[in-house]
């Protein structure tokens, strides 16, 4: 006869955990508002007509993102992994009813094989 039927679940996050998955999507977004409104502030000035108020704004705008598409990376893949180790652990739980003949195992009826 075969063992007990046991399911794989995952427990819930710890408030620990729960906090850093909100601190990783909130800093997602921050990074994203942020890449576009430095791109929404400068546009003004960059279309202006005085060129040097222009060249300024290019040069701002260039070092706003340039920071930004470096610590994005690299805030994601510390939260990330953050994020990762925060899981809540897996348990393997029996079935109730599935060792009394109540559940059986998932009929094949219709699915031909490949080969």
């Amino acid at each position: 006869m075969a063992g007990p039927v046991l399911v794989e679940a995952r427990e819930r996050r710890g408030p620990f955990g729960r906090v850093v998955k909100r601190l990783f999507w909130w800093f997602q977004g921050i990074m994203l508002l942020g890449g576009l409104a430095t791109c929404a502030a400068i546009g003004p000035f960059v279309t202006g007509v005085d060129p040097e108020v222009a060249a300024g704004a290019g040069m701002f705008g260039a070092m706003a993102l340039g920071t930004i598409w470096v610590f994005w990376p690299l805030g994601t893949l510390v939260l990330g992994l953050l994020v990762l180790v925060t899981r809540g652990r897996k348990r393997l739980i029996p079935v109730p009813g599935a060792g009394k003949g109540l559940i059986g195992p998932p009929s094949h009826k219709g699915i031909s094989s490949a080969a």
